[in-house]
């Protein structure tokens, strides 16, 4: 989620370091999925959990369990949406992409109050590395949204430069994937 953030600032990375902390967060969701199936997986094979608990919250094994699947359930469905974000765009709907997208701001809380509450006790560095990802998402949302609810000078609030030592274009702080941000980066591309 903090490189998901980190992707969308328009104050310190240049397009080409948005475009690379975006490929970052696509590779991370791909590798959350998998573990996600695999916990899952492992947790039917153990005994912990009923297969019918892996899509249906509270079918069974406990109130933990149960939010341990509604928490799978966005985070599938946040993945999906991000697998499938260009056929949002291109339907003119991104405010839809945007909208289902959100959903990890509630999947991941809901993930950790059953990584905290399910199975045994959590180990006192598992607790505080939860702690830390709170910490870290927290300050990042902030930012962005001093950044987006900020002051803006003129209507369209100009943050940087692109660069130094070259013709200065203004990186508006608006949607991160708007026309703007491809045109950009298809400039930036051709230097």
């Amino acid at each position: 989620m903090v490189i998901g953030l980190a992707a969308t600032d328009r104050i310190i990375l240049a397009v080409r370091h948005r475009v690379f902390m975006q490929d970052l967060h696509r590779a991370f969701a791909v590798f959350a999925v998998g573990f996600l199936i695999t916990h899952v997986i492992l947790q039917i094979m153990r005994g912990r959990a009923a297969p019918t608990d892996s899509f249906l919250p509270f079918s069974g094994s406990g109130f933990a369990v149960g939010l341990g699947t509604i928490a799978a359930d966005l985070m599938i469905l946040v993945a999906a949406t991000g697998a499938f974000r260009g056929r949002f765009v291109g339907m003119s709907r991104p405010w839809l992409w945007r909208s289902l997208h959100v959903l990890a701001y509630l999947s991941w809380p809901v993930a950790i109050v059953h990584g905290l509450t399910a199975g045994r006790p959590a180990a006192d560095w598992v607790t505080l590395s939860y702690v830390v990802s709170l910490a870290l998402v927290g300050l990042m949302l902030l930012v962005r949204l001093v950044v987006t609810v900020g002051p803006k000078d003129g209507g369209r609030g100009v943050v940087r430069s692109a660069g130094a030592g070259r013709k200065a274009e203004q990186i508006r702080v608006d949607d991160v994937f708007d026309e703007e941000f491809w045109v950009t980066l298809r400039k930036e591309v051709r230097r």
